[in-house]
């Protein structure tokens, strides 16, 4: 199976986006564009498999997508959260783009996790990024 993420709105303090999967849409959040530094940058758009994890390495995130072979990276996951506070690299996954506090977010993530956790089966699937991540 495959998923497509489209990145259309980024700026110095976030990238938004799109995640396609089969007929569904999904916006998407993520820090912005620290030239790949762990923990507080975007990753490279490219090809990456994303593997079912049934718990996290650190116990924290359950049942969600770890990407793999990330360039010079490690640990990035898509799992759900609102703003880019709740995300040390990784990809935030909702129904909808919209603001929380004054902050650009994603909404309704656990909902979103769900979803793509069903339309996925759980199984692996690769995911492609399009999309520059410099602001």
């Amino acid at each position: 199976m495959n998923a497509y993420l489209v990145r259309n709105e980024v700026t110095k303090d976030y990238v938004l986006g799109y995640l396609y999967a089969n007929s569904d849409v999904f916006a998407t959040l993520e820090p912005p564009w620290r030239h790949n530094l762990p923990n507080v940058s975007c990753i490279p758009a490219g090809d990456y498999s994303a593997d079912f994890l049934k718990t996290s390495a650190s116990g924290k995130y359950r049942e969600v997508y770890h990407l793999q072979a990330v360039p010079k990276r490690g640990g990035i996951l898509i799992h759900q959260g609102n703003t880019v506070n709740h995300t040390r690299g990784c990809i935030i996954l909702g129904m909808r783009k919209g603001w929380l506090a004054g902050k650009r977010a994603v909404l309704n993530s656990r909902t979103a996790m769900e979803k793509l956790r069903t339309l996925m089966e759980k199984d692996d699937f690769t995911l492609t990024i399009y999309g520059g991540q410099h602001a």
